[in-house]
Formats: C-alpha cells, structure tokens, sequence
C-alpha cells in the first residue's frame, strides 16, 4: 500500500472512531426482558416448517427491530434446524404484534424453542 493509501485508510478510521454515538437508541441484544412469545407450528410441504406466533410487550415503551429466534430441537434437546424473522414495525407498550418463521426442517425435530433474541426499545415515549 502506498503512503497516500495509508495515510488516506488511517483518517478514515479516525473519522468513524471518533463519529457520535446515537445517543436516542439504546440496543439490548439476547435480552427479552419484558418481551415475551407464544407460537404454533405448521407443516408447510416438504421440509418446510412455518413458526406463527405473538410477541408481547410488558413494559411502558414501544420496541422495534425485534428478531425472533426459532430452534427446531431433536428428542436430546440438540439444535437441527434455525431460522429468524424480524417483527414488522415496533411492538407497542402493553401491546402486541405478530410475526412468522420460516425453516427448513431437518426431520427429526421433537420440539421447538421460540425466544426474543434481540430488539431495541424506543427511547423518548
């Protein structure tokens, strides 16, 4: 690489490193906490599994950019098949929004494991 290149690469890093923080949001990964789900499953031909469920939110501020974790579980409890979705729009407080997960199944699922893996609260409600 070229000094002009170097030079050029390391105050492109300078400049994201030292860019604002967003301030408004606030991003709470593998953290459920006041979200929970209710979900069915459903054959859909073939090796497709649909999840159709709910996620409720207890607490007193609006979420958005909720993904739902869904884990297709052999009869040991070992992960076969996964899939995500994002929740459309924001859940509201003390409401409720629906989603659904689409996976391919393996064929050896027993069970299924539904859960909020992350999402952000709305801050300034």
């Amino acid at each position: 690489m070229s000094r002009r290149g170097a030079l050029a690469c390391l105050l492109l890093l300078a400049a994201v490193a030292a860019a604002p923080a967003r301030a408004q949001q606030s991003f709470t990964p593998q953290s459920g906490a006041g979200l929970s789900v209710s979900f069915t499953t459903e054959k859909a031909g073939g090796s497709r599994v649909i999840v159709f469920g709910d996620v409720r939110n207890t607490t007193s501020t609006a979420a958005e950019r909720v993904v739902i974790l869904a884990e297709g579980l052999d009869d040991t409890g070992r992960v076969v098949s996964r899939g995500r979705s994002f929740v459309t729009g924001t859940v509201p407080p003390s409401g409720g929004a629906p989603f659904e997960v689409r996976l391919s199944a393996s064929g050896s699922e027993k069970r299924y494991r539904v859960q909020v893996e992350s999402f952000q609260f709305l801050q300034g409600n």
